[in-house]
């Protein structure tokens, strides 16, 4: 039985020879560079998306603070109705909305929490 497992088994490699080791060299070498050029090319690739991601975010939020300035400056009466245009008009309106119904829904929400803590006690 000793005799069938020795045969089968791996041949042991001697990590202190020379060939070994002009191996383990040249492996380390091109994996390596390998890694190294793939980070180099992906670099640039990925600074473009942050780029996009950041105007896109820019773009947004100075769409949004124009119209949130301008609602301000509606409530406060700074500027009358009839110094709008219609599309200023119907994006304040679209504001508008959009704030009630964020309303409505936090208030749906913290009626359900009332009675979670009703149900409790």
């Amino acid at each position: 039985m000793k005799k069938n497992e020795m045969e089968k088994s791996l041949i042991k490699v001697n990590e202190k020879s020379i060939f070994f080791k002009i191996k383990k060299f040249l492996n380390n070498f091109f994996k390596k560079e390998n890694h190294v050029i793939d980070f180099v090319d992906n670099k640039p690739k990925e600074d473009i998306k942050k780029k996009q991601f950041v105007e896109n975010i820019k773009n947004i939020d100075n769409e949004e603070t124009k119209l949130l300035k301008l609602q301000k400056q509606y409530r406060n009466g700074e500027i009358k109705e009839e110094e709008l245009t219609q599309t200023q008009i119907k994006l304040l309106c679209d504001l508008y909305d959009k704030q009630i119904e964020n309303l409505q829904k936090s208030n749906k929400f913290r009626k359900q929490r009332i009675l979670q803590y009703r149900k409790k006690l």
